[in-house]
């Protein structure tokens, strides 16, 4: 008795069994690895075992359309994704996404638009005569089930497919459910949270990289002012507000009481930022204590620049420059000027500094030489540089060595 339940169980468990499984058509060989893995990792329906009436997914990077459709039910979710690296050291990405729930009325206009497509009875790529393929663009991978058949189809930039007609279904495809579900503004609003640090990916060639922040610290020195320190930090973000700002601190001094600190704060991409014109805004404090003519002298500078940065890596400013002579109780005003150039191939930088006033030409002359190293070791650059200053009659020659991380 006990046997014959056990054969009607099995019996019964066939149907059921056979019910599950569905054939899979299309691209079933590269894809369809990948399309298991992305099951998974963003949590979407399995539509091998789903028993809903239709199902339908969109993918192109960064995103996931999916509708399903089960009698008169619609529902539908769209999956943004990116993949991020936190910094240089690290190989491995993680990935970072979250899911908009769609109405039961977006997923049914949904519904309608891939109906109304030839989508569902267009071939994959493999199959279209003179499709081309390649490395870079973008490959949109269409999914769609229903209770006994899985389709999986690639279709690697129809907008590179010259005269194909079955490029032109995949693209107006793609433009109704953009237009519909608005899935850039939801992308951007996506990115928009993510933190302004390290590598993004979205799952083609272009590798977006923030570099957040530049510590560099070394050591600095002169003829006349023999010891000394240099710091300074730049950073685009803090946090998710963009900050586009960094200080720099100089200080040097001997053991007869006999110093120079120079302090800078200063700001980018105020008014213009684009591949050929940027500008830049700087505050520049300076006090000193220095020996001229056998006698002591303390001087404090108070400057304001304004510049750009042009193309070719040249940068210039203008501004004003307020000097004071504390031993006599004197100040003055004058005009300032201010240009940079750094050379890529010899990675050598030069910079220029002038103050005019009514009774003399202060400047200062920089030069530069910077050796890069792998981004992933701790010290990322090293640069020695050596800097000539006439300011009032004080001259000195500077050298420095900077460590950047």
């Amino acid at each position: 008795m006990r046997k014959i339940h056990i054969v009607i169980l099995l019996l019964l468990s066939f149907p059921a069994a056979f019910s599950q499984t569905k054939a899979i058509k299309g691209d079933t060989t590269f894809w369809y690895k990948i399309n298991i893995e992305s099951q998974k990792t963003f949590h979407l329906k399995d539509f091998e075992k789903s028993t809903d009436e239709f199902n339908f997914r969109f993918r192109n990077q960064g995103q996931i359309v999916e509708i399903s459709k089960d009698s008169t039910a619609f529902s539908g979710t769209v999956t943004n994704f990116i993949y991020h690296t936190k910094n240089t050291n690290t190989n491995k990405p993680d990935t970072l996404s979250n899911t908009v729930v769609l109405s039961a009325k977006q997923a049914e206009h949904i519904y309608t638009i891939v109906q109304n497509s030839t989508i569902l009875t267009l071939p994959s790529e493999n199959n279209i005569k003179k499709w081309l393929k390649g490395l870079d663009g973008i490959t949109y991978i269409i999914e769609y089930a229903d209770q006994k058949n899985y389709w999986l189809k690639s279709y690697w930039t129809p907008s590179a497919q010259k005269s194909i007609p079955e490029a032109v279904i995949v693209l107006d495809l793609v433009q109704h459910l953009s237009d519909t579900l608005k899935l850039k503004q939801l992308y951007d609003s996506f990115k928009s949270a993510l933190p302004k640090k390290g590598c993004y990916n979205s799952g083609g060639m272009v590798i977006n990289c923030y570099k957040s922040n530049a510590l560099v610290l070394g050591i600095s020195g002169a003829t006349k002012l023999p010891l000394g320190f240099y710091s300074s930090y730049a950073t685009a973000y803090i946090g998710k507000a963009k900050v586009n700002g960094g200080f720099a601190l100089q200080y040097n001094f001997d053991n007869r009481g006999f110093h120079h600190v120079n302090w800078q704060v200063n700001k980018w991409n105020i008014f213009y930022k684009n591949s050929t014109l940027s500008d830049f805004i700087a505050y520049n404090y300076q006090n000193r204590r220095l020996k001229i003519e056998d006698a002591a002298n303390a001087f404090v500078n108070h400057q304001l620049k304004y510049g750009l940065r042009l193309k070719k890596y040249i940068n210039i400013a203008i501004g004003f420059d307020c000097l004071s002579n504390n031993d006599n109780n004197s100040s003055e005003v004058g005009g300032l000027f201010y240009a940079d150039k750094w050379f890529s191939k010899s990675n050598i930088s030069t910079v220029v500094t002038s103050s005019i006033f009514a009774h003399r030409i202060n400047y200062k002359a920089e030069l530069f030489k910077s050796f890069n190293f792998n981004p992933r070791h701790l010290i990322s650059r090293i640069s020695i540089g050596v800097t000539y200053e006439d300011f009032e009659k004080y001259k000195d020659c500077y050298f420095s060595v900077r460590l950047e991380r």
